[in-house]
Parts: C-alpha cells; sequence; structure tokens
C-alpha cells in the first residue's frame, strides 16, 4: 500500500503521471505552464483529427463489408432461384406438385433478388 505523503510513481506504474512534488516540481510546473495552453489546443486538434480518420476508415470499411454482404447475398439468391425453377420443371415433367413449394420458392428468391439489384443500383447514382 501506497503512503498518501509520498505521490511519487512507483517503477512500473502505469496511468497517469503523479504531479512533480515538493517546491522544485512546483516552479517546473509553473515554467511548463506558459507554453501548455497552445500545446493542449495543439493535441486537441491532432486528437479531433485522429477521430476524424479513423470515423472515415470505419465508414469505408463498414461500405466495403456491405457491398461483399450484399454480393454474397445476391449470389445466394440467384442460386436458391435457380435451383428451384430447375426442380419445378423437373416435377412437372414427372408430373408431380410443381407450383406450390419449387415454384413459388424460386419466384420469392427472384424477387428479392431483383429488390436487392435495384437498392445497389439505386445507392451507384
Amino acid at each position: 500500500m501506497r503512503d498518501g505523503a509520498d505521490d511519487e510513481p512507483l517503477e512500473g506504474d502505469i496511468g497517469p503521471a503523479a504531479p512533480p512534488a515538493g517546491e522544485a516540481g512546483a516552479a517546473r510546473a509553473a515554467d511548463a505552464g506558459a507554453g501548455t495552453g497552445s500545446a493542449e489546443r495543439g493535441a486537441a486538434e491532432e486528437l479531433r483529427r485522429y477521430e476524424r480518420e479513423r470515423e472515415e476508415r470505419r465508414r469505408r470499411t463498414n461500405a466495403l463489408a456491405g457491398r461483399v454482404a450484399a454480393v454474397l447475398a445476391a449470389l445466394l439468391l440467384a442460386f436458391l432461384a435457380y435451383d428451384s425453377a430447375r426442380t419445378a420443371v423437373e416435377a412437372r415433367s414427372r408430373g408431380d406438385e410443381w407450383i406450390y413449394p419449387p415454384l413459388v420458392i424460386a419466384l420469392i428468391c427472384t424477387i428479392a433478388l431483383a429488390t436487392l439489384i435495384a437498392r445497389a443500383v439505386r445507392r451507384v447514382k
């Protein structure tokens, strides 16, 4: 446990630096305080610039991830529509039920694919 009178950081301490102790430390703090206003403004501006750059990188990453997800969803919907339509054609040629399960699924997948493509085209414009 640390003594309250001893404000010096221990070796290996992490976190904010302890304020300088004693009169010599007060004199150093007063000397350093003269230029801290511009240094603080510079540091604050640096932090704002860093946050703007980080936000821009996050937006670009999210946009790329959205495009990849949209392409994968479009590929999946196209495959499901194709597979269901092929199944409907085969079922019709055998005389099985072909409208309800396979053709309806093919139509739903085709409508979803068309909607996805329309949203992508509208976003590009």
